[in-house]
């Protein structure tokens, strides 16, 4: 079987596309991917069905064998007894690659499983390299494929998603553009009876347009060969991932969804720190973590300054630093010197910094407050919990056009100035919102993500993150130290 990379470009740059199973049905796969297709960069689309003369408008042909043209990809969505003899004429005309989103293969054991074993040795013998089968279909932003039936348009942006859940992937690629960045390429890798997923990481970790790779996953196929590129990838690329089947009766779950075996979760555990990959529980806290990734320093230690605008809120996000293993820390005295001259007497003399309810008129205060504490020597990272992106309509209350656009602007200034700071400092600042109206508006939120200032709706969930990136400016440390032997 043909084994160069050129398979990749004709996955995610093809220049002429077949839809076998091709739909006028609305809400039918065959109908979802024509129309994504359609509606993404321009290149040959041939509908393939033969029981119609077209498909949303384009002539369709009754096999891939005639059609005219050559065929880069072909996107399968028949049912599964048909699909060995698809890819069959498939390898007739010279098709160099698949995705396969029929399911009713391996996952379903008995005769699936041997369908799946046929359709392998059919590509096999055609040169054939494929995605899935059971797949969601995939999608790269930047030569704008997309083979999915369900998910709207896809922001572009520097993350690469790889799921063994059509479903998964599709709830990140959503929190994930509403956290405020997009991605590269997507991946729902259905069954991996061709390609695995080890085979898409390899690809992803030389893709230029990818500086951080998530993945949700059941189950490694080839987890020695995982944990080997992973080691070699985390050096220069974060790899995020959500690892599922740690628990009974979620294993026996994993089985019956993908056809893998979800093997010792404390094996994967160990294997993933040794392999400086990050573990999350779930998609909140994957976007959480992609946030301050793409555009925070990694923190030097794990001591933080707290800046807040009430007591109550500082003494929890104090408590949640500690859970998560992160040290408050204490302020030098130059620092509490600047501190007394910016706030009222009643503020709270130390760490978290009390600012003691300011009102909005003195919102000035609170970057100056800021800025004191970056500058503390002691401060590796901070946690800002103050009413910083009030939005307009919480304004309009208090203020008149001409002052909430002076407001708003000395706002956005002193955010562009934080995120000059940070670079400057080598010091990630999380937004941790003070109440749920703050931040919650789209239009602020654009005002921190135009920054790339992440927002956390709590400080447990700031917390948490912080402690990630603690421990992998750790782990790149020590990358020179012996590593425990992976088997």
């Amino acid at each position: 079987m043909e084994s160069n990379h050129n398979h990749w470009q004709y996955l995610f740059a093809p220049d002429s596309v077949a839809v076998v199973g091709a739909s006028n049905t609305p809400g039918s796969w065959g109908y979802g991917i024509m129309w994504h297709l359609l509606t993404s960069a321009k290149r040959k689309i041939y509908p393939v069905n033969p029981t119609v003369s077209e498909v949303l408008g384009i002539p369709a042909y009754d096999t891939v064998v005639n059609i005219p043209g050559s065929v880069d990809l072909a996107v399968i969505a028949v049912s599964a007894p048909q699909v060995p003899a698809v890819m069959q004429q498939c390898a007739q005309k010279g098709v160099k690659a698949a995705v396969i989103v029929s399911g009713g293969f391996a996952e379903t054991g008995g005769q699936g499983s041997k369908l799946e074993t046929e359709l392998v040795k059919v590509a096999k013998e055609g040169g054939i390299r494929f995605i899935g089968p059971n797949s969601m279909g995939h999608a790269d932003t930047s030569s704008q494929l997309c083979t999915l039936a369900w998910i709207g348009e896809i922001a572009p942006g520097p993350v690469a998603l790889l799921s063994q859940s059509g479903n998964m992937g599709h709830r990140i690629i959503h929190n994930g553009m509403s956290s405020g960045f997009g991605f590269s390429k997507f991946i729902s890798t259905g069954n991996e009876a061709d390609l695995h997923l080890e085979d898409y990481l390899e690809y992803l970790a030389q893709d230029k347009n990818t500086r951080v790779i998530t993945a949700y996953i059941e189950g490694l196929r080839e987890g020695r060969r995982f944990f080997q590129l992973a080691k070699e990838t985390t050096v220069n690329k974060p790899i995020i991932v959500i690892k599922a089947g740690g628990t009974k009766e979620s294993a026996r779950a994993v089985r019956s969804h993908t056809a893998t075996l979800a093997g010792s979760d404390a094996v994967y555990a160990a294997a993933f720190r040794q392999a400086g990959v990050i573990r999350v529980e779930d998609d909140d806290e994957l976007c959480d973590l992609v946030a301050a990734l793409l555009y925070q320093p990694l923190p030097r230690t794990s001591r933080i300054g707290i800046l807040t605008i009430g007591g109550g809120l500082g003494v929890v996000a104090a408590e949640a630093g500690e859970r998560e293993g992160l040290e408050v820390a204490k302020l030098t005295s130059s620092t509490i010197e600047k501190l007394d001259a910016y706030l009222p007497p009643r503020w709270s003399h130390g760490n978290p910094v009390d600012m003691a309810g300011l009102s909005m008129a003195e919102n000035p205060v609170i970057f100056s407050s800021l800025w004191a504490l970056m500058a503390d020597e002691n401060v590796d990272a901070i946690l800002l919990q103050a009413p910083v992106g009030v939005s307009i309509k919480r304004l309009s209350g208090i203020f008149n056009s001409e002052e909430i656009r002076a407001f708003r602007g000395k706002e956005e200034s002193n955010l562009s100035l934080l995120r000059q700071r940070v670079t400057e400092y080598g010091k990630p600042v999380f937004m941790v919102k003070p109440a749920v109206e703050f931040v919650s508006d789209p239009e602020v939120s654009s005002l921190f993500h135009r920054e790339g200032i992440p927002v956390y709706s709590s400080p447990h969930r700031a917390a948490r993150v912080l402690n990630h990136l603690v421990w992998y400016r750790r782990y790149l440390d020590t990358i020179g130290a012996e590593l425990v032997q992976i088997d």
